[in-house]
């Protein structure tokens, strides 16, 4: 019997499930977000036919650099990427981990054949075998950036900092670690993908950041630990962003680099970031001018700011100007930002 071309081969839901080690669930909950779409046959039975199986390896595929359903499917759009340009995106991803994996086993391969020597390893040794093996990633990482951009006495006033701390306020501080790491690993896939820092995938992801941020009350507490010890503060703010970055990136400090500079415009293009621009530089103005804050202007601009901060939910607007003028990344638009912070305190 001839065999049917390939385009006409079809697979069950139970086929399909067995030979790609998906669950038929899994299969229903992407039909279920508009993610496949299967045929039917005359029985009214699921076919998966080679269309839909290379949409279900791009879905995987995305599931895997972290996006959610809903990303995904606005990642689609139209139509699903390319899914070479997908296995490409797994390609780099794979070959990082093998190298990581390869270092780590040539290192430790010439540890034992020193050791079976009975020979002692050297200081220099010993270091390069605990980075190696560290199952932790990011520790080895944080490790990395610290010892890089922050002095030994700025991490020695910093730990005894925490060390005072209660202690759900440091549980509450690594929970928030991993849900911004988490975050900044979905923006690390949106960006594999090519997507633009203002495209509906990228905004969804900034905004749940910036939700993620006020509830954490994390400008709150910066703002308090700027006046416990400015100069420590904002050295780690600074390595914040960074710390991030590498976390998702790991392997590539030139790629972490790029998504630290793709979260910063991504952020710089939100709804909020943008009808802020205008009260910015009308603060800058009257600033300028010389008007003082119980002046008409100033309490009209005062009461706009408070609406947008409202409107937009962007927390307490003494608070976000407070914060925004201590450590926005734009010095020449902090004068502005003090301003409305003056304004919004009275």
């Amino acid at each position: 019997m001839p065999k049917k071309p390939p385009d006409t081969v079809t697979l069950t839901a139970a086929e399909c499930a067995r030979r790609t080690g998906l669950t038929v669930r899994a299969l229903r909950v992407y039909e279920r977000g508009g993610l496949l779409k299967p045929s039917r046959s005359p029985k009214g039975w699921r076919l998966y036919g080679p269309k839909d199986l290379v949409r279900l390896n791009t879905v995987v595929a995305l599931k895997g650099f972290g996006l959610s359903l809903a990303q995904i499917r606005k990642a689609f759009g139209a139509s699903p990427p390319a899914l070479a340009q997908v296995l490409d995106l797994q390609v780099g991803t794979w070959a990082a981990r093998k190298m990581a994996a390869e270092r780590a086993i040539a290192l430790i391969q010439a540890a034992i054949a020193k050791l079976r020597t009975r020979a002692d390893l050297s200081i220099d040794e010993l270091c390069d075998l605990m980075r190696s093996t560290e199952v932790n990633s990011m520790q080895s990482i944080v490790r990395e950036l610290i010892n890089e951009h922050i002095t030994p006495e700025q991490e020695r006033e910093w730990l005894t900092y925490w060390a005072q701390r209660q202690q759900k306020e440091v549980v509450d501080g690594q929970g928030e670690i991993t849900t911004f790491r988490a975050i900044a690993e979905e923006f690390l896939a949106l960006m594999r993908l090519g997507a633009a820092p203002d495209s509906a995938a990228v905004q969804e992801v900034a905004e749940r950041s910036h939700r993620a941020w006020l509830d954490s009350n994390l400008r709150q507490r910066q703002l308090e630990q700027l006046a416990w010890n400015p100069e420590v503060t904002r050295a780690w703010f600074a390595l914040g962003g960074k710390l991030l970055a590498r976390s998702a990136a790991q392997e590539s400090t030139e790629e972490a680099a790029r998504l630290e500079k793709f979260m910063n415009d991504a952020r710089r293009a939100m709804r909020s970031s943008q009808l802020l621009m205008p009260i910015v530089a009308e603060a800058q103005r009257l600033r300028e001018l010389g008007t003082r804050p119980e002046d008409p202007d100033a309490r009209r601009l005062a009461k706009q700011y408070a609406q947008l901060c409202k409107v937009e939910r962007m927390g307490d607007p003494a608070l976000h100007a407070r914060w925004i003028a201590e450590f926005g990344h734009n010095l020449e638009s902090r004068p502005a930002w003090d301003y409305l912070a003056r304004l919004s305190a009275r």
